[in-house]
């Protein structure tokens, strides 16, 4: 099974998720943006993604699996 990153990352005003290089609308805060992220990544049945956090130090945290 394919897996697939989605990519919670702030922005100037607020925070967006990333799948396949296609960002979402801004959310206002980030659990806002990562349940948002959640649902669309149990929405893609056929793949696995993986859900991360941007930190304050530009790192990518591995928040969680969702398949």
């Amino acid at each position: 099974m394919p897996e697939f990153f989605c990519d919670v990352l702030p922005e100037p005003t607020g925070w967006i998720y990333i799948v396949d290089g296609t960002p979402s609308p801004v959310y206002p805060n980030d659990r806002m943006a990562i349940e948002a992220a959640r649902s669309h990544a149990r929405r893609q049945s056929l793949c696995r993604v993986v859900l991360r956090k941007q930190d304050l130090l530009g790192r990518m945290l591995k928040l969680e699996m969702v398949s």
